[in-house]
């Protein structure tokens, strides 16, 4: 089975190997700064009364009392209502904007800093924090302008260099969006030089260095940002995401002991305990060099391996077309059978596969759900996928697959948004790999069958995994011609 978690941040992308799910932490994008007091010009004040003046700052008072204690949607409701009687008001609007933010209402958010900033022109804080929700929001090219007018109005703020920092940031997450990974690890490089004591910077430079595979340099970023907050819970979390990615289970588990230890109540604990104990699990069952031509020694039991028996092929497959299920894709079906096929293929013509109309009469079967409880046999509320073996020991040098039953979920646990095809087709790699034979996982994170926290493979077969495939099936006589 595949383990995996919803995705709750932008940045760290961190999903299990054919589970295409994310590690919780909190959210990477560029969170609301705590902005400088509005500065109060007597331009701005000149054409109202002393009353009127403290009248509105009363309302603001009142409204970030509201949000300070956790009450956002009475802050936006009160303060909606006070904009009402004085729409004409900037600093109304841009605290209805924070209210907005702080509850991820992105779209208010923007137009309630649009128009403080129509009112009250320049309004340096409105601009940053209007740049901020582009960013929280993924939009990092709308993000953009509003940083050039905070840094174009403002040249001399004390603030510069780190908004000049963060703009270098909306940058590069718009090329890495744009797959342009080695550019964006550039454009952060620079940012790093103008702040190097920017967490923003660092988390951002450790994830493209993560996409680019250099997980040693991600490390030492993560490094860097727990020396200036050892508290920093995303980093936490990468961390654990790195060593994992690595083959490191313990060192993982530790750093997500640090992480549980020091958020307690966070909304996703649960599934850090669930991660921890499957990967506390999963460190007992390495037994492969990562570096060797395969992986055998994972996929053993007493020296035993799974595999269909040649009595058995080709075998006979039925796939549920998924009517009435949610999150499901007619375009899923389609990666399950590329999945399949690259599967037969590594096994150079000694497997092969039939379809049939019935799943009573199919050896494999293949159906989706949208409830994430349906591929949960351990226990570890963590799976996106889940094949289940019926096998027959007759006491030879391997053991007979007599049936496989694949059920992948078909939406991201948490988020109950769709999966992608690439992500859809790392599953059905996964699951079928297991319905194989391939009865574990590999430790090397380039593997299709690797037991991993970080989505740092292609939707491909290695090397590895053909090989370790073809190992099992070796003295089987090919059925059928293979073009190599």
């Amino acid at each position: 089975m595949s383990f995996g978690f919803a995705r709750l941040i932008q940045i760290c992308i961190c999903s299990l190997v054919g589970a295409n799910v994310l590690l919780p932490a909190p959210s990477f994008a560029l969170a609301p700064k705590k902005l400088a007091p509005i500065q109060n010009c007597a331009g701005a004040q000149a054409s109202r009364t002393r009353e009127e003046y403290e009248a509105e700052q009363r309302v603001i008072k009142k409204g970030e009392s509201l949000m300070r204690s956790g009450r956002l949607q009475e802050a936006i409701e009160y303060l909606r209502a006070e904009l009402a009687q004085n729409p004409r008001s900037a600093v109304m609007n841009f605290e209805l904007g924070n209210a907005f933010l702080r509850s991820r209402d992105f779209t208010s958010a923007i137009e309630r800093y649009q128009q403080a900033v129509r009112l009250r022109n320049p309004f340096p804080e409105a601009c940053l924090n209007a740049a901020y929700a582009c960013m929280d929001a993924g939009m990092e090219l709308q993000a953009i302008p509003w940083f050039h007018k905070y840094l174009r109005e403002n040249p001399n703020s004390e603030r510069a260099k780190d908004v000049e920092a963060e703009l270098l940031v909306a940058h590069a997450k718009a090329q890495m969006k744009e797959k342009r990974n080695f550019d964006a690890k550039q454009t952060l490089e620079r940012a790093l030089q103008i702040a190097p004591r920017s967490d923003l910077v660092l988390f951002t430079l450790a994830r493209v260095r993560s996409e680019l595979g250099d997980t040693q340099g991600a490390i030492r970023a993560y490094e860097e940002i727990l020396q200036i907050n050892p508290k920093h819970s995303a980093a936490l979390i990468n961390m654990a995401e790195c060593y994992q990615t690595s083959g490191q289970l313990l060192q993982a588990v530790s750093w997500l002991k640090k992480y549980a230890a020091g958020n307690p109540d966070a909304k996703d604990i649960g599934q850090i305990q669930n991660l921890i104990t499957a990967l506390t699990e999963k460190s007992a069952e390495q037994k492969s060099d990562p570096q060797a031509l395969d992986y055998a020694g994972s996929i053993t039991e007493s020296g035993r391996f799974y595999r269909w028996p040649p009595n058995r092929l080709p075998i006979k497959v039925w796939v549920s077309q998924g009517e009435g299920v949610a999150g499901f894709k007619p375009e899923f079906r389609n990666s399950f059978f590329d999945a399949l096929n690259s599967w037969m293929k590594a096994g150079q013509g000694r497997l092969q596969y039939v379809l049939v109309e019935a799943k009573e009469q199919a050896d494999l079967t293949a159906e989706w759900t949208g409830d994430p409880y349906d591929v949960k046999p351990t226990g570890h509320n963590v799976e996106q996928g889940v094949c289940m073996l019926k096998s027959v020991d007759r006491g030879r040098n391997f053991v007979e697959i007599d049936r496989a039953d694949i059920r992948i979920l078909t939406i991201d646990r948490n988020n109950q948004q769709p999966l992608s095809d690439d992500e859809m087709k790392k599953t059905c790699l996964h699951e079928l790999g297991h319905a194989m034979g391939l009865q574990g996982h590999s430790t090397n994170n380039h593997d299709i069958m690797f037991f991993s926290l970080s989505n740092t493979n292609w939707p491909v077969l290695s090397k590895r995994d053909r090989a370790t495939l073809f190992m099992i099936y070796q003295h089987y006589r090919p059925l059928v011609s293979v073009q190599q």
